[in-house]
């Protein structure tokens, strides 16, 4: 089921919008601050972070005039309405998103608490928003006093997992106390026993052969006056054969801790030789490759209580090995840590012919899973294979995700993976002699703790399973800060998979922070020619082309479209232009031929691929024909000509713009005359991608664009009766390319499909996440075909950014009524605050209900050619004070709004 917001009637459900009132009745205040779209966040690296805020009012018409910010380094001193770090004071703007900060350097370990309060009319300041606060992280090499440290036991990766610990002695209880811990691999911390923090599967994944992650936490709570030990749980990371190449086994880390109020200066205790260090019952399974993840081995025979307490003796441990990994960068890991965000509940056990039982979860999810054993007999080994669906044969699809437990004589005892994850709906165990009873099973879904920004529902059940069933499979696929394909088989960062859900993404989560992280690793991964692989972090070889590498120009350029963040362009512009530079050495006779390249310097054949799994098109085999692949790859490098010329221009690089246009309109004319057929409508193979992009990429001329899009109109409702043709990258692009041009008939003819090739065909084949082929081979939870989820809220609802004012600073409200729908709606929680769309049919009227947020004006353009036939509230639209610019156009009666909640009716054209 869809997420309701109150629990009223399915059209109040859907929206849960106030009326407006005045702005004698109502008050603003400042609320929900962020820094680098983190709330409070611990040890960042950014030298001048940007903070942003929303303004709450009820008013119409509300925007910011002014602001002041105050940064203080204490919060006793922000209490008293200072900033000895900086205060802005009124500053006339109406920024209120990605404010940089403007006081004196910052300096490793500063604490900075700031507030905001602004004006929005005359010379009365707003409240003074509730404090907020980050602290800078370690902002220089030489801040680190520490060792890289590990063990001598693990070889080629392989052995017992280690814990490391040291025991100190504190006079007194500190006034403060932080750590940072770089892990290759993964880590938990505990201080005198207790864990540090709710992050799980920590630091998030990158290249140990190009950086390590540090995180910040802050344990002046756990500390203590007397005996204290700080303690490290290491796991195997996902790249630990990085670190093996280079002859280090095993994981490793980084640490210290910083103790103030316990001496003159503060106590800083590092990471050395000194440690002490023991294995513990973890044993790390598989290779941790492709194909392999494994999982762990539990042996709780080899338990120590207290192990991370200062009671321990430790004299007959082992000391630390100190280690000297290849990673030349440590950064702070600015996005958000992986997190358990909640729990799944098993539906039912079955005891199989060959004694096993077999767990069914319900549905698939990405997490772990936790066991009770009510007994055991110390020795006695219980094996647990995971899987997502069923092969042919009845076996399980596990790609070799497994776990074992080693029992001790303990009356109750309990499993749980730790340094690793699964993507599974169902469990395979073997070694019991007794069922497990459902109440002693229980599945934790673990997800990069990024906050959900959409919702919407609609009056066609199926419609919401599917936005339901896309926007669950996103979270199983972003583990670790970056997308994966799939969360079980490969586990890699594909920049063609992603390339395609990037917008579902930001449109329905807040994923700033989250695809920053991501694209510094694309840019540490690209070679010294401008190459880029196919996957980051880590360039391993895979199956991929232009249309995957080429993720370092359209994911900041979507960032930049939904946040309004030029930062990002501004440190992506030079992998965008020597990427381009590179495929330049790669055209021959006028378009871009097919080569190799790091993404797969051995297979010319999966080096440049097209359009990706169409349907009846398997995975090596009965693949699209060369000539349209080339004519893909080469109308996708017209897209990233083009973006790139757009990119230029924000940044003012105006010959570079001019420049890059230019070499697209060239390049999109000799493809429009190589490639058009004869039948002048129609590019190579006459299937729908090849009639979408050139559209979209404004390859096909003007003159010719209706007669191609009647073409592509007739072979998605004649020829495929309602259905889509297309595969990963045609479906993004044809979706993307009818929401643009508004004939959103056709992608709700498409989506509301629920015989072959669509949505609805999995979910009435017993999907619980999307398939990675329309026929359900392969992976049952993939990326590859979720790019429809962004039209529901951008289509149906109808809530769009503006090109020209982006990150919603001016937001376009253009809602579509198709097919028998009675209603739908929507809300986007932008940086400026909530914006909300939705609309109800009632015979022949329709009414819709708008929120515009604070700070940000609107273009709301309804169906109808009739600007007679709506009313605003009581009052014919053309006499509303509120609205200006009444215009119709392209069969939609546009008008401006303010900020502001609107209800709205309208009379329907006879033809909707």
């Amino acid at each position: 089921m869809s997420t309701g917001l109150l629990g009223l009637t399915p059209f109040v459900v859907a929206l849960a919008f106030c009326s407006a009132v005045s702005a004698k009745e109502t008050t603003v205040q400042v609320d929900e601050l962020r820094c680098e779209y983190l709330r409070n966040p611990l040890g960042i690296d950014v030298t001048s972070p940007r903070l942003s805020w929303q303004i709450k009012s009820e008013a119409r018409g509300v925007s910011q005039a002014a602001y002041q910010v105050l940064v203080a380094r204490t919060p006793e001193t922000l209490a008293e309405d200072k900033g000895d770090l900086w205060d802005s004071g009124k500053v006339t703007s109406d920024q209120s998103v990605h404010v940089p900060y403007g006081g004196g350097p910052l300096e490793s370990r500063q604490p900075c608490h700031w507030k905001v309060r602004v004006w929005t009319d005359g010379n009365t300041p707003s409240p003074w928003s509730a404090p907020a606060m980050w602290t800078m992280g370690l902002l220089a090499a030489e801040d680190w006093q520490g060792d890289w440290i590990g063990v001598d036991w693990m070889k080629n990766n392989e052995g017992p997992l280690p814990w490391l610990r040291k025991t100190f002695a504190l006079d007194k209880t500190p006034a403060r106390a932080m750590a940072y811990v770089c892990a290759l691999g993964y880590y938990e911390l505990y201080i005198n026993g207790e864990k540090v923090g709710d992050n799980v599967i920590a630091p998030a994944v990158t290249d140990y052969a190009k950086r390590g992650l540090y995180v910040t936490h802050d344990i002046t709570p756990f500390l203590k006056e007397g005996n204290n030990c700080v303690a490290l749980w290491l796991g195997r990371g996902w790249s630990m054969f990085l670190l093996e190449a280079a002859s280090q086994d095993g994981p490793l880390v980084r640490a210290q801790f910083e103790i103030e109020g316990v001496a003159d200066t503060p106590l800083v205790m590092a990471t050395d030789a000194t440690w002490k260090t023991h294995p513990s019952p973890i044993t790390a399974l598989g290779a941790m490759r492709s194909g392999d993840y494994g999982g762990e081995r539990y042996d709780a025979r080899e338990e120590l209580p207290g192990w991370a307490t200062a009671d321990v003796d430790d004299s007959v441990w082992n000391n630390a090995v100190v280690a000297t990994p290849p990673t030349p960068m440590v950064s702070a890991q600015n996005c958000e840590p992986n997190r358990i965000l909640g729990t799944v509940k098993p539906v039912a056990v079955t005891k199989q012919e060959d004694g096993s039982f077999l767990i069914d979860m319900g549905k698939n999810f990405v997490g772990w899973l936790e066991m009770k054993f009510p007994t055991g007999t110390a020795g006695n080994v219980v094996h647990f294979e995971y899987g997502d669906t069923f092969r042919k044969d009845g076996t399980l699809q596990s790609y070799k995700q497994r776990d074992e437990y080693v029992m001790t004589d303990n009356s109750s005892q309990v499993f749980c993976l730790r340094f690793n994850y699964h993507a599974f709906r169902y469990v395979i165990v073997r070694g019991l002699d007794v069922a497990p009873a459902l109440n002693d099973i229980c599945g934790h879904w673990i997800s990069t703790a990024y906050e959900r920004a959409a919702t919407f529902s609609c009056s066609d059940e199926l419609l919401n399973r599917i936005y339901d069933t896309i926007t669950w499979t996103y979270r199983c696929l972003t583990l670790g800060g970056y997308t994966v394909d799939c969360p079980h088989r490969e586990r890699l960062g594909y920049g063609g998979d992603s390339g395609t859900s990037m917008e579902m993404g930001v449109v329905n989560f807040h994923l700033g922070a989250f695809f920053t992280k991501w694209l510094r690793d694309w840019r540490d991964a690209q070679a010294d020619n401008g190459d880029l692989p196919f996957t980051a972090p880590h360039a391993q070889a895979a199956g991929g082309g232009p249309a995957w590498s080429g993720i370092c120009i359209t994911l900041p350029w979507q960032v930049y479209l939904q946040y309004g963040d030029t930062r990002l362009l501004e440190e992506s512009y030079p992998t965008m232009q020597r990427w381009l530079t590179f495929l330049e050495t790669k055209v021959e006779d006028g378009i871009l031929a097919p080569h190799t390249g790091i993404g797969n310097p051995d297979s010319p054949q999966w080096a440049f691929l097209g359009d990706w799994v169409p349907p009846g098109r398997k995975q090596g085999k009965d693949r699209v024909d060369d000539r349209s692949t080339l004519f893909f790859n080469n109308c996708y490098y017209v897209y990233c000509l083009r973006l790139t010329a757009n990119i230029a221009a924000v940044l003012g690089h105006t010959s570079e713009s001019e420049a890059y246009a230019k070499q697209a309109d060239a390049l999109a004319e000799r493809l429009h005359e190589r490639f058009l057929n004869e039948d002048g409508v129609t590019y190579v193979n006459k299937e729908q991608p090849y009639l979408a992009m050139p559209l979209l990429f404004g390859i096909t001329p003007a003159a010719l664009q209706d007669d191609v899009m009647k073409a592509l109109r007739e072979d998605i409702l004649i020829t495929h009766k309602g259905h889509l043709n297309t595969g990963m990258h045609g479906t993004y692009f044809m979706t993307r390319h009818l929401t643009d041009t508004d004939q959103n008939d056709l992608v709700y003819s498409i989506v509301s499909q629920k015989t072959f090739p669509g949505w609805g065909f999995m979910l009435e084949n017993g999907a619980t996440t999307i398939w990675e082929e329309w026929d359900g081979d392969n992976s049952h939870i993939h990326d590859t075909l979720l790019s429809v989820g962004m039209w529901f809220v951008q289509g149906l609802a109808g809530i769009q950014f503006d090109p020209a004012q982006p990150g919603f600073k001016h937001i376009r409200i253009r809602p579509a009524l198709v097919g028998d729908l009675i209603h739908a709606g929507s809300t986007y929680d932008s940086l400026y605050g909530p914006v909300k769309s939705g609309w109800q049919r009632k015979d022949s009227e329709v009414t819709y209900e708008v929120t515009i947020p604070p700070n940000t004006t609107a273009s709301i353009m309804l169906p109808t050619d009739n600007p007679d036939a709506i009313r605003l509230g009581d009052t014919p639209l053309q006499d509303s004070s509120d609205v200006s610019g009444i215009r119709s156009e392209g069969g939609r009666v546009t008008f401006e709004v303010g900020s502001g909640s609107y209800t709205i009716t309208a009379q329907l054209p006879a033809d909707i």
